[in-house]
């Protein structure tokens, strides 16, 4: 029997150990409907040998993941941002196969495609962030565009690299490529593997989400430097340097701006602004906040 936690729901539990073990960090557990909708796509997957845990309540989110973690019993770890959903029946399958294809591979994940339920806004947005929809490849690719909307690991090694941070608002997914990638592993995408993830639904709910996108990164810098890293908008990897310095990105973020303006990306613009303001707020407030997460 699996210990009871308050914290965690459990779902489609079997007596044997299952060989998927999927981990959702949710703070209420619904998220407007999406969980709901991620478990239906879950539950139609053609893989079936798994078991779900639904974290509710915890933050930050690695802690929440690692919650999870230590509660799974499958060979394979899977984690799932709540407002996720499986674009097909294949997606546990074809993660499943990447891993099995070379055990050098630490992370596989799933390429994020357009969901036709996204509005006019939605989709105008994903054509100005690259991050927010990534291609599909039909063969194993190294690429810093898998992250946690759905990835898998081997089980092993998730726990020797330690897991999830737990001292950061946000950056988990560089963090752990990092950290997997100078463990000697791969973090690949895996080949026709595909999720929906929800895009700021207007223009209001973005500018919120980049402010916050802001403020933690701030929270990042004062306290936890180290997890600091850049991210990479291109599928493949060549050159890219997942470290600079602070000065660095200072100087470069205003030729940011200039040339989202420039190139006719309104959003990526305001976005932008709208994240320099988080950081700047984050940057002289975050003290309280980080007291918090110490207790």
């Amino acid at each position: 029997m699996i210990p009871a936690d308050s914290r965690i729901e459990d779902r489609h539990i079997q007596q044997h150990p299952p060989r998927i073990s999927i981990v959702i960090p949710s703070l209420d557990g619904y998220r407007g409907g999406y969980v709901p909708a991620l478990l239906e796509s879950i539950e139609s997957q053609s893989f079936t040998d798994f078991e779900v845990h639904i974290v509710k309540g915890v933050a930050p989110q690695g802690k929440a993941i690692n919650l999870g973690a230590a509660r799974a019993r499958g060979s394979v770890l899977v984690i799932a941002d709540d407002d996720a959903r499986f674009a097909d029946a294949d997606v546990l399958k074809r993660l499943l196969d990447t891993l099995a294809a070379d055990e050098r591979i630490g992370m596989a994940g799933a390429s994020i495609v357009e969901d036709p339920t996204w509005n006019p806004f939605q989709r105008r947005a994903a054509s100005q962030f690259p991050r927010l929809c990534t291609p599909v490849v039909d063969s194993v690719t190294d690429s810093d565009l898998a992250c946690h909307g759905c990835c898998a690991f081997p089980m092993e090694v998730f726990r020797a690299i330690g897991g999830e941070r737990e001292d950061i608002l946000r950056g988990l997914d560089p963090d752990l490529r990092v950290r997997l990638r100078n463990a000697g592993y791969r973090v690949v995408l895996a080949p026709n593997c595909r999720i929906h993830h929800p895009l700021p639904p207007d223009f209001g709910t973005l500018l919120k989400t980049y402010f916050r996108n802001g403020y933690g990164s701030a929270y990042a810098q004062r306290f936890a430097p180290d997890s600091v890293y850049e991210t990479h908008e291109s599928l493949h990897q060549e050159g890219f340097r997942p470290r600079t310095t602070l000065a660095f990105r200072v100087v470069r973020f205003p030729l940011r701006l200039l040339k989202a303006g420039l190139t006719g990306q309104p959003l990526r613009l305001c976005a932008y602004a709208s994240y320099a303001a988080g950081y700047l707020w984050g940057y002289v407030s975050a003290k309280q906040l980080h007291a918090t997460c110490e207790t």
